[in-house]
């Protein structure tokens, strides 16, 4: 696969959530929503059984369907997303 054909096949996604840092990771563009918010819970360290959703950083009252893709959004490289949970005991 060439240099270009892999650019297009990725996007770099930046999440944060209300605790301290970021995540920053590219992710195929086919890659639906669940898989980016896996990646980000366990990065952050979150517990497995809670409920976890992404918005667009840029407006937070839009969350992402979990069974869309990245490219179904339209999302451009950088784009900021926030992680957002609410726990098993809620």
């Amino acid at each position: 696969m060439s240099n270009a054909a892999k650019n297009d096949a990725l996007i770099t996604l930046t999440i944060t959530t209300t605790r301290p840092g970021a995540f920053t990771q590219d992710f195929p563009k086919t890659a639906k929503v669940s898989e980016v918010i896996e990646a980000a819970r366990v990065h952050f360290g979150l517990a497995a059984g809670d409920r976890y959703d992404l918005a667009l950083s840029s407006n937070l009252s839009e969350i992402l369907d979990h069974n869309r893709t990245l490219v179904s959004y339209h999302l451009t490289d950088g784009t900021g997303l926030t992680l957002t949970w609410t726990g098993s005991g809620v």
